[in-house]
């Protein structure tokens, strides 16, 4: 598996967080320190529980009614595979972490699809309107190197016209379909499956987004589609 620096920084910096946290931790605050959205952490550390790796614990307000927070902190399974992975002969904590990143991109973590699955969350995770519109564009670019932009000089109006509206019914549309004008009969299989898990997170962003967010993306969105209509 190749790991991008960001990826790399950021394995770093939640194992940094592993060790340091002796008491359950917010998900808000992993999110500030692994520069992600909230939402984009509290999926990362849902689906880590999901795997044993971490727990989720229910802490109550004491002055009030209120809900209760949830709070996230490591398993023993997750001290276990730390362990694994450093290897008892490293000398300082640096090279631990060094030693965990070589392992993991060499395959030896033995839940690869897992690593693979936040990895691939982290290098969107830093803004949800970048994620989705950078989803958008790499469809865009995929038209384009297959000669089908030509074809959204018919639809690129109407897209427009819907996106403008910044509806988030509409919003969510937009991904699938684009993705099927990108298709074809050769490829539909492998290009579908490999944008399907992308899609649906751009789905789950989008259903998180506030109305100002939802606007903001809306902007993005048409600048990336504006320019297919003259082509």
């Amino acid at each position: 598996m190749k790991i991008t620096k960001r990826q790399k920084a950021f394995i770093e910096k939640i194992l940094d967080i592993y060790k340091e946290t002796q008491v359950p931790i917010h998900y808000s605050a992993v999110a500030e320190r692994l520069n992600l959205s909230k939402y984009t952490a509290y999926d990362m550390l849902r689906l880590l529980e999901e795997k044993g790796y971490v727990e989720s614990v229910y802490e109550t307000h004491s002055e009030g009614p209120g809900r209760a927070s949830v709070l996230f902190k490591p398993t023993s399974k997750a001290e276990e595979t730390v362990r694994k992975l450093a290897g008892a002969e490293a000398a300082s904590w640096e090279e631990a972490k060094e030693r965990v990143i070589t392992k993991i991109a060499a395959g030896e973590f033995e839940d690869a699809k897992l690593a693979e699955d936040i990895l691939l969350q982290v290098e969107g995770g830093l803004d949800d309107v970048l994620y989705c519109s950078n989803l958008i564009s790499d469809l865009v670019t995929r038209l384009r190197a297959r000669g089908r932009h030509r074809m959204m000089d018919y639809y690129a109006s109407v897209i427009l016209a819907l996106i403008e509206k910044k509806n988030a019914g509409d919003l969510y549309l937009l991904p699938g379909f684009m993705l099927g004008l990108a298709s074809s009969e050769d490829d539909a299989v492998e290009l579908t499956d490999g944008f399907l898990k992308k899609i649906r997170k751009y789905e789950i962003l989008l259903e998180r987004m506030d109305k100002e967010a939802r606007s903001h993306l809306g902007d993005m969105l048409s600048k990336i589609i504006a320019p297919l209509r003259n082509e």
